[in-house]
């Protein structure tokens, strides 16, 4: 009866402390995405300012509003898909001349590096 009682301690034991792992390891998730959704909110908020600087210099310039939704039209089916979204297609390798899917920085066959993207609003 007794090493029932010893095992049935140990095993409430091992469970509460399970349980105050999970818990902990739930903050410690709930934590990181939070912080993803602030950087994001971040990112966001200088798209807008990089924006609406670009569209009071383009209306100084004397740009139309159908002009500039011209221009995004085109700019959106350059990947193919009128769908309102930028997608990044695979670039060459300068090397081995191989296709190196975006996103990544080296050629995936012989470790080249790769300039994935040159446009000056590329890393935000």
């Amino acid at each position: 009866m007794f090493e029932f009682v010893l095992g049935y301690t140990a095993g409430q034991k091992t469970a509460t402390r399970a349980a105050s792992l999970a818990r902990d390891a739930a903050v410690a998730d709930g934590t990181r995405h939070t912080n993803r959704i602030e950087d994001l909110e971040e990112r966001i908020d200088q798209l807008a300012l990089i924006l609406r600087g670009m569209w009071a210099l383009l209306e100084d310039g004397g740009v139309t509003a159908e002009q500039l939704m011209a221009k995004l039209e085109e700019l959106d089916m350059q990947d193919g898909v009128a769908d309102g979204r930028v997608r990044r297609g695979p670039v060459d390798c300068p090397s081995c001349d191989s296709k190196v899917p975006a996103g990544l920085s080296k050629c995936q066959y012989c470790g080249a590096d790769v300039v994935t993207d040159d446009h000056p609003l590329g890393d935000i």
